[in-house]
């Protein structure tokens, strides 16, 4: 069986008017009252999320950090929300002044629409009142900040780290795009430690992963690995508090809808050089519509004025060497000036969506709480949106069975839920504005209200096929099932799968002289995935299986 796994931008002009025009029966209630849900969480990016705030016109979510009384105090961050529901609200945060818990505040904005004022203006942007008391439930947090650096002198500084107990940030070799081999670890108490410097054992990979353990053990004392059941990582949700960064030449840039500026996150070049931005020409780079100087290091909210008649829907930021006229890019004018920067055979440069756009992967339905639903990756859209899930006819957009509301820019991880009977369905995401009544989905209701995006000549659109429990779309028999399922298992190397996956931490040594029955084993390496290891069922079944028959 081949299992899709496709991931693509698609800006896709397939429409049936008619059909775009029927809204789904029984479609859920979108009003609410001013809310807002924050779940525990890690944060690795610098943000943190907000589940979910309803906010009866344009506001904001104010993330404010713990005043040592239980309460809100100084302001470490804010997004915009838009009117009605906003879903997975990404907010940037000073990690440096963060505290273990934070409290998520809800916010209206009175005064210049989208500009944060409260306090600064007088009787603009307060805090939204419920029942005498305003809206701001507190969250708990883990915090890992760390930057791409160039180490010098075998050690890695990291930038922050959040606990709410005493741990550990280790440092992990790559070891082919996870983490490997521990090069060093350092003590950090619990509350909120910056600039944290560990010293490695050996020289740094070009990829390293600073890794967040408990402290659990015997206090002081890094154990993981030689005390069972000691200093594990630490694992919220099943995720766990690890992120890679990079020590060679490298560029960090999101997703973005692009006018005229195009923002790096960050730029990691060695000596002065170049971020260059070329169109798209049929997924390649093409010609450069775009360029900013950055100095030797890190360079972080790099802005790369671009030629707005010359974008693309998507752009390729690329590092260049800067080794001419200090002022003036060259790659193309005089011969062997500003070239591109490579790492190994490869230049350093990625794609990025400029313009609204999709980006999803064909998946079974997911189960939470007895509904149903699909996951869409990325949805960037320039202003307040819908998320519009139509059924296929033939190939192409039909009636509406699903809706969801999106905030501008970047959504990530967009849930929404259908009916389960969709199933081995092809479904049809589609982004549409939000211009009617805010918060409230009129799309063939109210003539002229929250129509397409429209990008690149055609709707913002594109199919996505619903799997089956079983992997594929449409059914599967079960005797096809059951055959496959044991060829697959048949072809995993239990040894091999212990070698790779389980000495990351532990020694082959310990691993050997260990004797335990099945249940023991059993017991052991679901501990270990919920510290970390990378196993997914299958492989778990074949080194479980292994283990106990040695």
């Amino acid at each position: 069986m081949q299992r899709a796994t496709r991931s693509l931008s698609v800006i896709v002009s397939l429409l049936i008017l008619g059909a775009l025009l029927a809204l789904p029966a029984g479609a859920q209630e979108m009003m609410g009252a001013p809310s807002v849900a924050a779940a525990d969480q890690l944060s690795l990016d610098g943000t943190v999320t907000i589940a979910s705030a309803y906010s009866e016109g344009p506001g904001f979510i104010v993330i404010h950090i713990d005043n040592g009384s239980g309460g809100p105090g100084p302001v470490i961050g804010f997004a915009p929300l838009a009117t009605g529901w906003n879903y997975n609200v990404r907010v940037a945060i000073d990690t440096r002044a963060a505290t273990p818990t934070l409290f998520a505040m809800l916010h209206t904005d009175t005064g210049e629409v989208g500009v944060y004022e409260f306090g600064a203006v007088e009787g603009a942007d307060g805090p939204v009142i419920v029942d005498g008391s305003p809206v701001t439930p507190p969250f708990n947090v883990q915090i890992v900040h760390a930057l791409d650096q160039f180490v010098s002198g075998n050690q890695v500084a990291i930038d922050s780290i959040t606990t709410d107990a005493p741990g550990w940030i280790v440092i992990h070799a790559d070891g082919g795009g996870r983490p490997g081999p521990v090069l060093g670890q350092t003590f950090v108490e619990a509350g909120t430690t910056t600039d944290v410097v560990v010293d490695l054992s050996d020289a740094a990979t070009d990829v390293l992963w600073p890794m967040l353990h408990r402290d659990t053990g015997e206090a002081g004392v890094y154990e993981f690995g030689a005390v069972e059941g000691a200093d594990g990582p630490v694992n919220i949700d099943g995720r766990v508090a690890v992120l890679p960064i990079w020590t060679v030449p490298h560029i960090r840039v999101a997703d973005q809808v692009v006018t005229d500026t195009l923002v790096a996150d960050s730029v990691l070049s060695s000596g002065p050089g170049f971020l260059v931005v070329h169109q798209d020409a049929d997924g390649r780079p093409g010609p450069v519509i775009g360029v900013a100087p950055v100095e030797d290091g890190l360079n972080t909210g790099v802005a790369v004025p671009v030629a707005a008649d010359s974008l693309t829907g998507v752009v390729w930021p690329m590092l260049h060497v800067n080794d001419s006229d200090v002022n003036a890019y060259e790659f193309g004018e005089v011969e062997g000036a500003d070239a591109p920067v490579r790492v190994g055979d490869a230049v350093v440069m990625l794609p990025v969506n400029a313009a609204p756009a999709l980006v999803m992967a064909d998946q079974p339905l997911t189960e939470a709480d007895g509904a149903f639903y699909i996951q869409i990756e990325k949805a960037l859209i320039d202003a307040p949106g819908w998320l519009v899930i139509h059924s296929g006819a033939d190939g192409a957009p039909g009636p509406v069975i699903a809706y969801t509301p999106l905030h501008a820019g970047l959504n990530l991880n967009v849930s929404v839920a259908v009916d389960p009977m969709e199933a081995g369905a092809q479904v049809f995401p589609m982004l549409h504005y939000d211009t009617g009544e805010a918060g409230v989905y009129e799309f063939g209701a109210v003539e002229g209200a929250d129509a397409p995006v429209v990008a690149g000549g055609g709707p913002v659109v594109g199919p996505l096929n619903i799997l089956s429990a079983e992997g594929e779309e449409g059914s599967m028999g079960e005797s096809e099932e059951g055959s496959m399922g044991e060829g697959e298992e048949a072809m995993l190397d239990g040894a091999a799968l212990v070698a790779e996956r389980c000495t990351v931490c532990h020694t082959a040594e310990r691993i050997d002289n260990a004797s335990k029955d099945a249940a023991g084993w059993t017991a052991t390496v679901d501990q270990m995935i919920g510290n970390g290891a990378q196993l997914d069922d299958a492989e778990r079944a074949a080194v479980i299986e292994y283990l106990a028959s040695r």
